[in-house]
């Protein structure tokens, strides 16, 4: 059976070779939806309980957060394993105007639905959640990512993420390497059994 066009558009986008379609034929959307639909969606599942391990939900995400982050990859800076394993490579092909249409198409997706946790464990993380650890200095989360955790520009949702996903960016931050400024300061005296609770509560947003 014959490729689709967008299909096609994707593949070629993927391999680094050039396309007779131009713009007129295929829009910077629908280049962004065929990408998704044919690699993104892959790992990024349309149910986030299905992803591979360490695997976050796009679904829903803050537009200006994905985008900042697909950039991240692009120019190196998620410096952690995982990163140069499944990201740089496909995310250095892409340039700004198709990064801010991938955004786009995945913020304007219904979010995930949370998965129900241990309810001791995500009292625990909600308490700190809200409201941090004053004896520690420590803010809680919800004043930059939301009283729902559902973000506010560049501080991306954080509910319905897998728990494995949120304890592994948490340890990465703490270990500096992902760069993420008031982030350092708010992880540093956190344990890791905060961050379970915190990945707990998370998840069942």
């Amino acid at each position: 059976m014959p490729m689709s066009r967008p299909a096609a558009f994707c593949l070629a986008i993927l391999c680094g070779v050039s396309t007779a379609w131009g713009a007129d034929d295929v829009s910077v959307a629908q280049r962004a939806a065929a990408l998704a639909t044919e690699r993104c969606l892959s790992c990024h599942r349309m149910n986030a309980g299905d992803n591979p391990p360490l695997v976050p939900a796009l679904q829903g995400q803050r537009k200006a957060y994905l985008a900042w982050q697909i950039r991240a990859y692009r120019l190196g800076f998620r410096d952690d394993p995982q990163a140069h394993e499944r990201m740089w490579e496909p995310a250095g092909k892409l340039d700004d105007a198709l990064i801010d249409a991938l955004a786009g198409y995945f913020s304007a997706l219904p979010p995930p639905v949370g998965t129900p946790a241990n309810p001791a464990l995500a009292a625990k993380g909600r308490a700190l959640y809200e409201n941090g650890v004053p004896s520690r200095n420590v803010t809680g989360c919800a004043a930059c990512h939301g009283q729902n955790a559902e973000g506010n520009g560049v501080f991306p949702r954080l509910a319905g993420q897998r728990a494995d996903y949120v304890v592994r960016q948490l340890m990465l931050i703490q270990r500096y390497l992902r760069n993420v400024g008031i982030m350092h300061s708010t992880v540093d005296v956190l344990s890791e059994e905060d961050f379970a609770a915190l990945a707990a509560y998370l998840q069942s947003l």
